[in-house]
């Protein structure tokens, strides 16, 4: 009779933790780079369940790409508040990084860094 509580303590929770996960807002910075770039995201750079990167480390990232010459150009885009960080590779992959200069911390509502494409 335990397992059977258990079992259904744990089912009715997992439920709980499903239909809240479907509310998840529309992440911000993917709107902001389809509104105020030539861009189009096509998908996430990454990992879908990880908070947006912080400047610091999509910083050192790039280093890392220069420093084994997958970069082929960097170049940034301001449109107030926000801030686009895009890195062209050389496979012909574009990567942004979004970054909001009013709002410091979990302005995305999910990660940060997208693939985009040109429109």
């Amino acid at each position: 009779m335990r397992y059977f509580l258990v079992f259904f303590i744990i089912v009715s929770c997992s439920n709980v933790i499903g239909k809240e996960s479907e509310k998840n807002p529309e992440n911000l910075c993917k709107i902001a780079i389809n509104e105020y770039t030539d861009y189009q995201v096509m998908g996430i750079y990454g990992s879908p369940l990880e908070s947006e990167w912080h400047p610091v480390a999509a910083y050192i990232l790039v280093k890392e790409m220069y420093r084994f010459k997958v970069l082929w150009k960097k170049f940034n885009y301001k449109s107030p508040p926000w801030r686009f960080d895009f890195v062209e590779m050389t496979g012909g992959k574009t990567v942004v990084f979004v970054y909001n200069l009013k709002t410091r911390f979990n302005y995305c509502a999910g990660p940060n860094s997208f693939y985009v494409k040109k429109k």
